[in-house]
Formats: structure tokens, sequence, C-alpha cells
């Protein structure tokens, strides 16, 4: 057994491994101070974190060229996952989302993240000869489908990262500034359609409660109001668990899982914050390192848009507990409760490493 580590653990890149370990045991602390060290929530998690770091190592040892020749096959089964999800899926506060294996339930929209970047990658070579916008629009038509079908789950918060990691790929892969501009003038043209046609009263509520949260502040703007004081209350040096009346009196809901940064900010305050965002630094600086350093161009595509995909989630949460943006049900990577979400990044950053290991075998 102690062979078989070291033979997985000499395949990591070991600052990665490292910091990796430290987010984790970050969440670990964060989700017993929020629910309590001998809660299911605790326990569970420490056993998704154990089974997520083997299947990790395990990744990290392959040679993932297979994932590209067999890319559409696994784009096609994600989303007939997604529409078996929306016939036979758990249905949760409204939302066909979950598959309940018993043990936990999977949020079948998170293997997108993975799934649509490793279609999209491997259909650059066949498309590096045709018209560049002919290649942009089918990446988007592509991107779009699994996003409807997220969309009608009901999930606009999955269902805009998951898009927006095709609309990665397509900036990437060499957008033009003109398009740029010509997609952000379409997107403002389109708002008053989306908001008069799309956007359900409750996602439009979330909006407005984000301007004014104290219009509604025992329903819509309730989250918002109770996370901005937890945040404001730990000071500068936090409050000790006896005194952390947001989520110790349960003001504060979802502390384990949407709103697990409110704990940390209410517990560790504004030097605890600082400590955790330089850790995130480095591990998102460590893994832009390796990413860019690939020799490969749709390698080092795929891996960068893992790692945007990562931060863009990261800076959602942020700002939906810190009270920036509207809240839209995005867990904080890697720390926040929860086997899927934690799983599929740990995939991601294996995915990363395995193509860091295998650079100089792994052809295009």
């Amino acid at each position: 057994m102690t062979n078989l580590f070291t033979f997985l653990f000499s395949r990591t890149d070991k600052q990665l491994f490292i910091l990796l370990l430290i987010i984790l045991l970050f969440s670990l602390n964060l989700i017993g101070q929020a629910v309590g060290f001998n809660s299911t929530f605790f326990l569970k998690q420490l056993l998704f974190i154990f089974a997520g770091l083997m299947i990790f190592m395990l990744i990290s040892i392959l040679n993932i060229r297979f994932l590209f020749r067999y890319s559409l096959i696994i784009y096609v089964l994600s989303i007939l996952l997604l529409l078996f999800t929306a016939l036979f899926g758990t249905e949760i506060n409204g939302s066909k989302r979950w598959l309940d294996f018993g043990v936990f339930k999977f949020q079948s929209s998170e293997i997108l993240k993975l799934t649509l970047p490793i279609f999209l990658v491997s259909l650059i070579d066949y498309f590096k000869n045709r018209s560049q916008t002919l290649t942009e629009l089918v990446f988007l038509c592509i991107s779009l489908m699994p996003f409807y079908i997220i969309l009608k789950q009901p999930d606009l918060g999955s269902g805009l990262i998951i898009l927006s990691s095709g609309l990665i790929i397509i900036f990437l892969n060499g957008l033009s500034l003109k398009k740029i501009l010509i997609g952000i003038l379409g997107f403002l043209i389109l708002l008053p359609y989306t908001w008069l046609n799309i956007l359900k009263d409750y996602q439009k509520g979330r909006i407005l409660n984000l301007i004014d949260p104290f219009s509604n502040p025992l329903d819509g703007g309730y989250h918002a109001i109770q996370s901005s004081i937890a945040i404001g209350s730990g000071g500068l040096i936090g409050k000790s668990s006896e005194f952390s009346s947001q989520h110790d009196l349960l003001f504060l809901p979802e502390t384990h899982t949407d709103f697990i940064f409110a704990v940390l900010s209410e517990n560790y305050g504004f030097l605890g914050n600082i400590i955790f965002f330089l850790i995130f630094l480095l591990f998102i600086y460590k893994l832009v390192i390796i990413s860019i350093n690939l020799h490969s161009h749709s390698h080092r595509l795929l891996a960068m848009t893992y790692v945007m995909i990562f931060i863009l989630c990261f800076l959602i949460n942020i700002a939906m507990v810190s009270g920036l943006f509207p809240i839209v049900g995005i867990p904080l990577p890697l720390i926040s409760y929860g086997g899927s979400s934690l799983f599929i990044y740990l995939v991601m950053f294996a995915l990363i490493n395995s193509l860091n290991y295998n650079k100089t075998l792994i052809a295009d």
C-alpha cells in the first residue's frame, strides 16, 4: 500500500497537491464549525475528500488521450444524463437537478464542466482549416444545448457556468475584439427580452434584492442581509465560535454550502480572509503556470478553461455572499459541502496534472 501511494504521489505535482490539501483542510474546519464536527455533513465531507483525493491521484497517472478520442460519446452521454435527470431526478425546492445514489446526491449538470470543454477542444483540429466564424458558431451552438436543458431544471446559475465554459474556449481560441464588442452589444439588446420572457419571478427578485435587500428583509433579501452582517461582524481577527451569532444562532442559512464564506469571515475576520485568499491565489498561480507550460495548444486551452471556470465560480460565490452579486446557488469551489462539486473540481485538477506529467507523451 505504501509503495502504491509513493508511486501515485511521484506522478503528482508536489506543490499543487500540498496547496490542495491545505484548502481541503480549510473546508473541513469551516464545515465543522458551521454544522458541528460530529455532524453527518462533516463525516460525509470527510469521506468525499478521501475518495476525491484517491480519484485525483489515479487520474493524475493516466494518459488521457482517450478522452479526446471519445469526446463526442462523452459529450452525448453527458447530455443524456441531463435528460435522465429531468425525467427521473430528485426534486428539491422545486428543481430537478440531482440523481439520488443513497450515499450522496449527484448534480448532473456538474459533469458538463468537465465534458463540454473536452469535446470543444477535441474539435479544434477538425475546424482548423475552416472559417473562424463558422467554428465559433458551432462551438456556441454546442454550448447552448446543455445550457437550455439546465435552464429548464431550473438552474440558471449552473447553466450560465456551463455556457461560460464554452465562451471561454471561444475567447481563448482567438476571438477578435470586433466580435467581442458585437457580443456585448447583442447581450445588452437581449436584456429586456430576457427580463420579460426568460427570467422567473424569483430570479427577478434576486436581482432587485441585490439593489436593495432591505426592501424585502424577511424573504428575498434575508440571505444577503444575514451574510453581510456575518462578514462585517468578524472584524479584524474574527469571533470565537461561542460568540459567532450569525451561524450559531441560525440567523444565517446554508452555512455549510453556499454561504460558508460568511462563516469564515465571522470566525476569522479580515486577517483570516487575507490568509484564505493568499492560499487560493497561490493555488491558482500554480495551476496557471502548469497550464501555460503545456506543449500543446489544445491542452493549454483545456487546462486554462478549467482554471478559468474555477476562478469564475470562486469569484461569483464570494461576490454573492458579500452582496455584490445576485444569489444564484454557486457553491464555493473546494470549500462548500457537497460531493458533486468537489469530485468535479478534483477531476479537473487531476486532468491538468496528468497533462503536465504526460506532456511529452500526449500528442496533439
